[in-house]
């Protein structure tokens, strides 16, 4: 394939402009990670074009031409038919395009995220002089290149700009998992972080604990059922290792207490912010303890870049679940 200098020349100066208006220190981190793997954004910048492409050219022309002759050579080696040979050359061939295609099509979508205004909900804050780490691009290349559906493609998208943004926010393992999620995986995960609530430590971004509540009864026994996270359901997500396996596990939260006689418990739910308001005795701590289905740090990490959708059923049911105990489920504003 011969490459178009035009071409070439307008994609570099497009990601270079990009680039270049994001803020430090994401733009040292993606100019990183974009050099690494995009195909010809960055690696022909515009003032270099005309000389790369021709040695581009001339590269190609002797590739080709080894190729033929190690072709021919291997043919005869193995008693094979040479069109076999060049059959499996040329198959090869498509294979490497793919997933360079599909390694620009998540990078790009990156590239609309970065652009557009941080999620709070995302935490992902950039953390001066950390770059991304050149072992984390390693793995996230690999096993981009194979992912080809449109919503595995922007759950990658999402992570490389997130990490991009903010270094160590998605563990080697997470990228791992995620590649090998399949459809009905991915859906009853997507399921589950609509479900999930969330909590975060005073002035931190980071998720300290997320689960579905199971609302006074176990998930293990079917209670989630009714909202599409039957038993066998939870299996599946704990076999990926989103979940962890105790269904019934729970955490203590310790609310804040105004000047008046309301603890208040802020919460992340449905990517808007929210709280648990309780009246308390002056003096007295509340501690709220929830049970029910708790994602793994993977789960967690994930949580924030998962595509939701509001179950109204649930909200409902969580909200007369609060209210039996005295707490009040307030929407504080979106995210």
């Amino acid at each position: 394939m011969i490459l178009d200098p035009n071409i070439i020349s307008v994609a570099g100066v497009a990601m270079h402009d990009f680039i270049s208006s994001l803020p430090e220190p994401v733009r040292q981190n993606a100019f990183k990670a974009f050099a690494r793997l995009c195909t010809a954004a960055v690696e022909y910048p515009a003032v270099f074009i005309e000389g790369a492409v021709a040695e581009k050219r001339a590269e190609t022309a002797a590739r080709v031409k080894l190729i033929e002759t190690s072709g021919n050579q291997i043919a005869e080696q193995m008693k094979t038919n040479p069109e076999f040979v060049r059959a499996a050359g040329r198959k090869f061939a498509q294979k490497v395009v793919r997933e360079r295609v599909n390694i620009d099509q998540i990078a790009e979508i990156a590239g609309t995220e970065l652009t557009s205004e941080p999620s709070k909900a995302q935490g992902d804050t950039p953390t001066e002089g950390t770059p991304i780490s050149e072992d984390w691009l390693n793995v996230f290349e690999n096993e981009a290149a194979n992912i080809s559906s449109e919503q595995m493609q922007q759950l990658f998208g999402k992570i490389l700009a997130g990490e991009i943004r903010k270094p160590s926010s998605y563990s080697i393992k997470t990228i791992k998992l995620v590649a090998q999620l399949d459809n009905r995986a991915a859906t009853l995960f997507r399921l589950l972080c609509s479900l999930a609530i969330s909590y975060r430590e005073s002035g931190s971004n980071i998720i300290q604990d997320a689960r579905v509540v199971s609302m006074g009864e176990s998930a293990s026994t079917n209670s989630l059922r009714p909202y599409g996270l039957d038993f066998d359901s939870l299996n599946i997500l704990q076999e990926y290792g989103l979940i962890i396996s105790d269904y019934n596990s729970w955490f203590e939260f310790q609310a804040y207490v105004d000047d008046g006689d309301q603890a208040t418990l802020p919460l992340d739910y449905l990517r808007e912010q929210w709280a648990l308001v309780v009246k308390v005795d002056p003096g007295v701590k509340r501690v709220f303890k929830f049970n029910g289905v708790a994602l793994s740090r993977c789960g967690r990490e994930l949580l924030p870049v998962v595509d939701i959708r509001s179950n109204e059923e649930y909200t409902t049911a969580l909200s007369g679940f609060f209210a039996k105990q005295g707490m009040t489920l307030v929407k504080v504003y979106s995210c």
